[in-house]
């Protein structure tokens, strides 16, 4: 906050003194976690020696820190310098550009058929496409491409992928011999993860096709891995669809895009008469963009051949759907403002934006969903700030605002 007063080196460090250590040694000064606290003008500078900590706890000694010095009449801007490494928020896969995952709420929706259409309609656009059958105890990929196991292994020991038309394919039941799995919980998880990131994948983009519902294999793979966008796959029975939007918000609370819907079985025609039937019910309704309506046409599960056209468009709406997402980055320059009190962070924002020079960004890092930061900001440029947001994951949200220039003053 602001004061009459220029802020001094020992005025922070008395507020940090006010910051327990978790270590149980007095205050972080005691502890020996602070290196040095620096200010100019305002700007306070603080370096913290914070490595025998783990990734979690030093985060939220952080955050403590920071806030108290922001309570220093007179301090601006506050940063902290620590030694510690940035938490881990996906497992890289190598040789894989992009992870699109198709999921649903239930089982025999037709997921499964879903995901290696599309899969193969990427593929027939021209991207290089893998396809991972991530369902453990019902592995059904192999059976609809025709393929059969084991895999084999590459010279420095990981899986090399199946190919077919042009597909690289990895399924449990490509090692499993058809035996049933009797995996669960941590045994489950840690096989699926493992398997994904021991394969030898080159590929533009992966198709995970995920097991039914929203158990430990999921949770876990949103969790750990960096998908870019998911599909979920549901009938229009109405109990299905409820639970479709259900898992619509499990995936957004885990950051991952929710691309949009695929409604399955959504009706026939009589090959006797002609009529139209739909068994489960019409005009679905789910939360998220229905990106295709399929019926139950026994020619939509062929796998040999052509691409089936309706799974084409799917591949088209699907391949631009994430480069339609606003994207923000965090760089390590980004203002880091979780766990700092409203006030606190709402001056600090303001004070580092009306620094900026016109047509620069300033980046921030926040635990909750911002509300209106332009309108926040009003007066402080002449003209209304660019704000773009982008949710990385849970608690963890990333804001870009950017001050206008004399153009856009202009406009």
């Amino acid at each position: 906050m602001s004061g009459d007063t220029d802020p001094t080196a020992a005025a922070v460090e008395d507020a940090l003194r006010t910051v327990a250590s978790p270590t149980g040694e007095g205050s972080v000064l005691d502890a020996g976690l602070v290196d040095s606290v620096a200010v100019d003008d305002g700007a306070v500078a603080v370096t913290a020696s914070l490595s025998e900590l783990d990734a979690e706890a030093a985060d939220a000694l952080t955050d403590r820190m920071r806030a108290a010095a922001l309570e220093v009449g007179g301090v601006d801007s506050v940063e902290v310098d620590a030694d510690v490494s940035s938490p881990d928020h996906g497992t890289a896969l190598d040789g894989v550009d992009r992870v699109l995952a198709v999921a649903s709420a239930k089982g025999g929706v037709g997921k499964t058929t879903v995901a290696t259409q599309l899969a193969r309609g990427l593929s027939a656009a021209g991207e290089r496409v893998g396809l991972f059958d991530a369902d453990l105890y019902g592995p059904n990929v192999p059976e609809l491409l025709d393929l059969d196991g084991p895999l084999e292994s590459t010279d420095d020991g990981r899986a090399r992928p199946a190919e077919v038309e042009g597909l690289q394919v990895v399924s449990v039941g490509l090692i499993a011999n058809d035996e049933p799995m009797a995996w669960r919980g941590a045994m489950a998880h840690e096989a699926v993860e493992e398997l994904l990131t021991e394969t030898a994948w080159d590929v533009d983009t992966l198709v995970l096709d995920l097991p039914p519902g929203t158990g430990d294999v999921v949770l876990t793979t949103l969790q750990s891995l960096p998908v870019d966008g998911c599909v979920l796959v549901t009938t229009p029975f109405p109990t299905a669809a409820g639970d479709t939007d259900r898992s619509a918000t499990l995936f957004r609370e885990e950051g991952v895009p929710v691309l949009g819907t695929v409604v399955n079985m959504a009706g026939f025609t009589c090959p006797t008469c002609g009529d139209e039937h739909a068994p489960f019910g019409r005009d679905p309704d789910v939360e998220a963009d229905v990106l295709a309506e399929l019926p139950i046409d026994e020619r939509l599960r062929v796998t040999d051949g052509d691409v089936p056209a309706p799974f084409r468009d799917l591949a088209e709406q699907v391949s631009t759907a994430p480069d339609e997402r606003t994207t923000v980055a965090v760089p390590e320059s980004a203002l880091d403002l979780r766990g700092v009190p409203d006030r606190a962070r709402l001056e600090q924002v303001r004070a580092e934006f009306r620094a900026l020079a016109p047509g620069e960004s300033l980046h921030v890092l926040t635990e909750r969903e911002p509300g209106d930061v332009a309108g926040a900001l009003s007066g402080l440029a002449d003209g209304r700030p660019t704000v773009a947001t982008d949710r990385k994951g849970p608690e963890r949200w990333a804001i870009r605002v950017s001050k206008p220039t004399a153009s856009a003053r202009g406009a």
